[in-house]
C-alpha cells in the first residue's frame, strides 16, 4: 500500500474507533468494548498524526487523528470520573 492511502485509511479508522468508543460510554455494560476501540482509536489517530507529521504537513492543518484520539479518549476519562467518584 502506498502511504497516502494508509494516511488517509488511518485517520478515518481512528474517527470510527473515536466515535463508536464514545458511544460505548452511554451503557457500563459496553465499556469494555469501549475500552479496546478507544486503543484502537489511539493507534490509528497516532499513525495519522505521525504520517501527517512526516509527509503531509502542508495539506491539512488539522489531521484526523486529532479528533480520533479525543473521540478515543471520552470514555477513559469517563471511567477515570466514575472510579474516583464512587471511591471511598
Amino acid at each position: 500500500m502506498n502511504i497516502p492511502r494508509i494516511y488517509k485509511l488511518s485517520g478515518y479508522l481512528s474517527l470510527l474507533f473515536g466515535i463508536l468508543a464514545a458511544l460505548c460510554v452511554y451503557r457500563i455494560q459496553w465499556m469494555y468494548y469501549g475500552m479496546g476501540m478507544a486503543m484502537m482509536g489511539f493507534i490509528f489517530g497516532t499513525i495519522n498524526i505521525f504520517l501527517n507529521t512526516k509527509y503531509f504537513n502542508d495539506q491539512e492543518k488539522w489531521p484526523k487523528g486529532y479528533f480520533g484520539i479525543f473521540l478515543s479518549s471520552l470514555p477513559v476519562l469517563f471511567l477515570m470520573f466514575v472510579i474516583n467518584k464512587y471511591k471511598k
